[in-house]
């Protein structure tokens, strides 16, 4: 039976980094009807100029109840206007709330407008709470990715964003938890509802840094010497920028590539000592079409990032897809990761990781566990995932 999902992402759907809701949505879009929900304001000056630059009636210019919808991977994306960001500063927890209750609004128009009703209503960000019922859904999921209360943005008043996940983890019928920390936290609140699914990568789309016909993009192909690389989100207060500065003071002959936007929910995020090291090369954001080719230049991945609050309960979704390069990987001890650690070499101070890379150049060339790194990667798939969240939602309904 074909459903109607809607979505309440916890990210833009086109900002370029391909998460949980991008990679899930786009797979249950292929058997379901899948609207998804953008996060964060659209100021009315935007929603007006992407409508004219789509040659849209000019009176829906000022019709602030009709979304922007863009069809995307067989995706309905809405936009709702909304105020500009510079208004998240009066008041933070009290305009995010006002802000999650003015999109469910909105949303409860478009919906009646549409005549869709009982909706699988799919909840990232637990900044809904049970607001999300007010969407009358005929199955309510809370996925479950993140411990948001870590976040740097909450740090000043985590309490409301711990009452509101709390309310919608007792509210849903399912819940979701991509790491067994998450799950153990998230459980005692629905202890019936509560399933643990981890992230997992698509190994196919990465399997291409091990083609011939990859061409190595012409910025990276340019640095000179070994390369040990790290993609993802630049953000302090995951990523442990003082291990890659020593890793770069350590071994001046290696170059050190790191990809992807900086400061993504970390602002404050200090670039300066990357910047400064010689032997760094900050490439910036690439989109997710384009990371295997520049994965096909590394000779060592790694994920180096900080033991703590909001870490200890991460799977990295980038964990699989660097195995399905065939590279070695090197990471810090993250408790998810756990029943991985036999696969790739593991990293719980500044010294070992410069010491694990070592060892992860000299076998670049040959590695035996190269085979095993990109089986895990191939058996740990989006498609397995996703028929597995399909089968515990339709045993649901059922």
């Amino acid at each position: 039976m074909t459903e109607t999902i809607v979505c309440l992402s916890s990210q833009r759907w086109d900002d370029g980094m391909w998460t949980n809701k991008q990679h899930i949505m786009s797979r249950v879009a292929k058997n379901h009807r899948v609207l998804h929900v953008n996060f964060g304001p659209f100021p009315p000056r935007s929603m007006r100029r992407r409508r004219r630059e789509r040659g849209e009636p000019w009176w829906r210019n000022f019709d602030p109840r009709e979304p922007l919808v863009t069809l995307s991977d067989g995706v309905e994306v809405l936009d709702f206007a909304g105020p500009d960001h510079r208004f998240s500063e009066i008041g933070r927890p009290a305009w995010i709330a006002g802000h999650f209750l003015w999109r469910l609004w909105l949303l409860r128009q478009h919906l009646q407008r549409a005549r869709i009703v009982d909706p699988v209503v799919w909840v990232y960000h637990p900044g809904y709470g049970r607001a999300a019922l007010s969407l009358s859904p005929r199955l309510l999921v809370y996925d479950c990715v993140d411990e948001y209360s870590a976040f740097p943005e909450y740090r000043d008043d985590p309490s409301w964003i711990v009452q509101r996940e709390r309310d919608l983890c007792r509210a849903a019928d399912l819940v979701f938890t991509t790491s067994r920390g998450l799950f153990e936290r998230k459980r005692s609140l629905n202890p019936d509802a509560t399933r643990l699914v981890h992230n997992v990568g698509d190994a196919a789309h990465f399997a291409q840094a091990r083609a011939e016909d990859t061409t190595i993009p012409a910025d990276i192909a340019a640095i000179e010497g070994p390369i040990i690389g790290f993609v993802g989100a630049v953000s302090g207060y995951k990523l442990d920028i003082d291990w890659l500065l020593a890793l770069a003071r350590a071994r001046p002959d290696t170059a050190i590539v790191v990809i992807g936007p900086v400061g993504v929910a970390d602002p404050d995020t200090d670039l300066a000592g990357l910047e400064a090291a010689p032997n760094i090369h900050l490439l910036g954001h690439r989109s997710y079409a384009e990371l295997p080719a520049y994965l096909k230049a590394f000779d060592v991945a790694v994920i180096p990032y900080r033991i703590n609050g909001y870490t200890e309960y991460v799977f990295p979704i980038k964990f699989f897809e660097f195995l399905a390069t065939g590279k070695p990987v090197v990471i810090s001890a993250l408790p998810s990761l756990r029943d991985y650690f036999d696969a790739v070499r593991v990293a719980e101070s500044a010294n070992a990781f410069i010491a694990r890379c070592d060892d992860a150049l000299a076998e670049a060339a040959d590695d035996p566990a190269r085979g095993r790194r990109i089986a895990l990667a191939e058996q740990n798939s989006w498609d397995s995932r996703v028929a597995q969240l399909m089968e515990a939602v339709t045993a649901a309904l059922g």
